[in-house]
C-alpha cells in the first residue's frame, strides 16, 4: 500500500500526531510520501526512521498569520494571504496531479490541508481527512464565508474525515461519512521514563513551553521542591532545573515520568498529556477557534489551569492551582493510532475491490 499524507506547516504538533500513524504503516511495509514544508519534513525526519518514507517540501499552507510579537491574528495580512494563496490553487492542484499519477499513491491523507483533496479526488484516489480543526472553522472567526469559501469546497470532497478529540461539532458538516476519535501519541520508552523517575527523589515538572513565551526576567524556582525539566521557551533558575536539548523528541517520556506538566496547548502535546493521565498547566496564547474549544473542554474537565504568561512568574502558585484540579476521567482517552490505520488499510482494500 502507497499513502500520501500532506500535513500543514502550521506549528510541529501537526507532524507530531502523524509520527505515529506514519510509523504503524511503514513498519508494517507500506510506501509514505510526506508533503509539507522543509521545516516539517525536518522535524520528521528526527522523529522518523525508515527508507520506506520520501519527503517533499514543497507544501504550505497560510496558517494563522499574527501580529509582530504577539498571538494576536494580523487579520489584513492573512486576508490578504488567503486572497493570494487561493490564486495559486489552480497551478497548485494541476502540479499535484502530476505528481500523484507519478507516485499513484492508494490513498491520501490530509491533516487540514485542503486544495490537495481536489487533486485527489479529480484523479479518483480515496481521500481521507483528520484533524481538530479546519482552515475554514478558523477563518469563519475573522470573516464572511466567501473569503474561505474554497477551503470548504474541497473539504467536502473527502471521501471520509476522522475528527480526534476536541474539536467542535462543526466539523461534521463537512462529510457524511465521518468518525470521531479519540488521541494519539508518539510511542514512550519505559526504561526512559523509569531512568528518569528514579534520576531524583523530589517531585518532577516537566515545562515545554515552545519559542513563543517572552518573559522580561528568568524565574528563580530554587527555593521550590521540585525538579523541572525544561525545554525551550523559558529560564528557570536553580540547581533543581535540567535544561533539556532543543532537538529533543522524547517529549512523551518526559510527560510520563514528571508528576505535573506545564506546556503550551496545542493539540499534540495536550494529547501526549491526557494519554500520561497527567494534571497540566496549559498556555494558551490565541483568540481562535482552536484555543477556544481546549479551554473549553478541559476546563469543564477539570484536567487542566489554563493559563497566561504573567502566571508563570509565580510556579509555586501555578502547582498548586494544578493540585487543585479533580483530573478524573482519564480513561476516557485512549490511543487510536491503530485503529486510524486500520481505516486507511479498509479504506485502500474497499477501492481495489471497486476497481
Amino acid at each position: 500500500m502507497k499513502a500520501v499524507f500532506y500535513i500543514t506547516n502550521h506549528g510541529f504538533g501537526h507532524a507530531s500526531r502523524n509520527v505515529p500513524i506514519i510509523n504503524m504503516l511503514v513498519s508494517s511495509g507500506d510506501l509514505v510520501a510526506v508533503k509539507s514544508d522543509e521545516r516539517i519534513c525536518s522535524f520528521l525526519k528526527r522523529n522518523l526512521s525508515s527508507s520506506r518514507i520520501s519527503y517533499h517540501t514543497d507544501c504550505r499552507d497560510v496558517g494563522l498569520i499574527l501580529k509582530e510579537g504577539s498571538a494576536i491574528p494580523d487579520e489584513d495580512a492573512m486576508l490578504k494571504a488567503i486572497a493570494a494563496d487561493k490564486a495559486q490553487w489552480p497551478d497548485l492542484i494541476s502540479r499535484e496531479k502530476d505528481f500523484l499519477s507519478s507516485f499513484a499513491p492508494d490513498i491520501v491523507v490530509c491533516d487540514v490541508m485542503a486544495w490537495p483533496l481536489k487533486a485527489a479526488s479529480e484523479l479518483g484516489i480515496p481521500t481521507l481527512l483528520i484533524g481538530n480543526f479546519s482552515w475554514a472553522e478558523m477563518y469563519r472567526s475573522f470573516y464572511p464565508e466567501e473569503v474561505y469559501s474554497h477551503y470548504l469546497s474541497c473539504y467536502r470532497l473527502a471521501d471520509k474525515a476522522l475528527w480526534y478529540e476536541i474539536h467542535s461539532p462543526e466539523l461534521h458538516e463537512y462529510c457524511s461519512d465521518y468518525e470521531c476519535i479519540s488521541l494519539v501519541s508518539r510511542a514512550h520508552d519505559d526504561k526512559v521514563i523509569e531512568s528518569i523517575r528514579n534520576s531524583t527523589s523530589l517531585p518532577k515538572i516537566f515545562v515545554s513551553l515552545g519559542a513563543s513565551v517572552d518573559l522580561a526576567s528568568p524565574v528563580d524556582v530554587s527555593a521550590l521542591p521540585y525538579t523541572f525539566y525544561v525545554t525551550r521557551g523559558i529560564k528557570l533558575l536553580g540547581d533543581n532545573v535540567v535544561e533539556l536539548p532543543l532537538d529533543m523528541v522524547n517529549t512523551p517520556d518526559y510527560i510520563r515520568a514528571c508528576d505535573y506538566v506545564i506546556a503550551k496547548g496545542g493539540w499534540s502535546t495536550v494529547a501526549e498529556i491526557l494519554l500520561a493521565g497527567r494534571k497540566s498547566a496549559l498556555l494558551v496564547r490565541g483568540s481562535n477557534i482552536e484555543d477556544q474549544i481546549t479551554t473549553e473542554v478541559l476546563t469543564s474537565r477539570s484536567q487542566a489551569v489554563m493559563i497566561r504568561e504573567e502566571d508563570l512568574t509565580d510556579i509555586g502558585d501555578l502547582i498548586s492551582r494544578i493540585d487543585s484540579l479533580k483530573g478524573e476521567n482519564y480513561d476516557i482517552y485512549h490511543d487510536d493510532t491503530a485503529y486510524i490505520c486500520s481505516i486507511i488499510k479498509r479504506m485502500t482494500s474497499d477501492n481495489q475491490e471497486e476497481l
